[in-house]
């Protein structure tokens, strides 16, 4: 079993470095928040002061944060990941952060001899729960084959998709779509329950439809159910498209051949 350390007890990184401890990994967790650490301290993880802490001489650690200020302040302060003396073999963030901010914590692990994977999730809090999270990984192929056993506690379906910022710049992309979907789906929901509609009906049509997608069939459920609790927060959502929308600017989208879209009507 490896020693971990883990970063960030959100809703996701929470349930992700309970998994890990679930089978059997030492695990030493740290969050700025620190009664967010509770429950994990309950089933026997250790809790850090600082991300240094959390990470110092472990064979890997993971972190997930909001945003790339945030990984920024976790990875490269003063009591952050990179301060720790010895360092972590290895550094996997699974957070939804853009390709630059991602390439200057490369640059930095670089300088330390850590080892750094961009492996952002697909997927939310009940798939992170049962350890069924798509995982998308850039970096290092040696260094994926090496952190792949502790990816696997944490995503049922794990891609290497290349080097650099190549899984930064699919997250982005799967953010997009899931944004659209869900927006489009509640449209189409409101549009039917005004038109008198029965709402479980519709939502099974819906679902075994040529629409009906993993994403809107996973939803269906809680739907039917009227349970509208949260999965992921809505101002998080805002900052991926923010980041996705800058970064196509970056990267010349607004000269983006619209044929694609054509082709596919």
């Amino acid at each position: 079993m490896g020693r971990v350390g883990f970063v960030g007890m959100g809703l996701m990184g929470s349930r992700m470095a309970a998994r890990l401890l679930a089978a059997g990994h030492e695990v030493t967790v740290y969050n700025r928040t620190r009664e967010k650490t509770a429950p994990l301290a309950e089933k026997g993880a250790l809790v850090a002061d600082s991300p240094a802490e959390a990470a110092g001489g472990k064979d890997i650690v993971f972190t997930n944060v909001a945003d790339g200020a945030a990984l920024r302040a976790v990875c490269l302060g003063s009591d952050g990941v990179l301060a720790a003396d010895p360092a972590p073999s290895i550094l996997v963030d699974m957070g939804t952060v853009g390709p630059a901010e991602s390439a200057d914590i490369a640059a930095a692990c670089d300088e330390h001899g850590v080892g750094y994977l961009r492996s952002p999730v697909s997927g939310s809090t009940v798939l992170a729960e049962a350890g069924k999270l798509t995982i998308l990984a850039s970096g290092d192929a040696a260094t994926y084959q090496k952190a792949d056993p502790y990816l696997a506690e944490i995503g049922e379906v794990r891609y290497h998709v290349g080097t650099g910022e190549a899984a930064r710049f699919l997250k982005l992309i799967l953010n997009v779509m899931v944004s659209t979907q869900v927006q489009v789906l509640a449209e189409g929901l409101v549009l039917g329950e005004k038109a008198g509609l029965d709402w479980a009906r519709m939502l099974e049509v819906i679902s075994n439809s040529v629409v009906g997608s993993p994403l809107v069939k996973y939803k269906a459920g809680p739907l039917s159910d009227r349970n509208y609790n949260p999965a992921f927060r809505l101002e998080l959502m805002v900052k991926d498209l923010t980041l996705a929308l800058a970064t196509a600017a970056e990267n010349g989208g607004a000269d983006a051949d619209h044929r694609v879209c054509a082709g596919l009507l």
